[in-house]
């Protein structure tokens, strides 16, 4: 309201709304295609883990700091494959016949880990440049291509 304000347009509280649903619908939409997409691609890491047993080594052999990374890289599966469920969960919320304050709870619990990505993919870049400079050159495009 404020912005159209300033060029001379007033419009109610009741329009300024309809205006801001209609442009978060189509934000909405996209939120959910990507939703199933992660969702799809959890469950495809998953069977993977369980079928390629090609690159496991003992964790006991690991250095405490490869030891402390395969750690936050279980957080980070665990936490994904949580937003995933949940997110399907707040999606079919009505088909589960799930009580609203139950779907409340599961949305904000949903935000809440969400807040965990914001730091942990930054620190995944950065602690891939280091390494890539660092003791694993190469580290990137083993990344990028899949092959050692």
């Amino acid at each position: 309201m404020q912005q159209l304000s300033t060029m001379q347009i007033t419009i109610s509280a009741d329009q300024a709304k309809t205006i801001a649903q209609a442009i978060r619908e189509g934000m909405w939409e996209w939120h959910i295609y990507l939703g199933y997409a992660l969702a799809f691609l959890v469950l495809y890491r998953i069977v993977l883990f369980f079928v390629d047993s090609s690159k496991k080594e003992s964790f006991n052999s690991l250095t405490l700091h490869k030891k402390m990374v395969k750690l936050s890289y279980y957080l980070f599966y665990a936490l994904i494959f949580f937003m995933s469920v949940s997110g399907l969960v707040l999606e079919f919320h009505e088909s589960l016949s799930l009580a609203k304050d139950t779907a409340h709870d599961i949305k904000e619990v949903h935000e809440f880990v969400y807040n965990f990505f914001l730091f942990f993919v930054p620190a995944h870049i950065i602690g891939v440049v280091i390494a890539d400079n660092g003791d694993e050159q190469g580290l990137t495009s083993t990344m990028i291509n899949g092959k050692a």
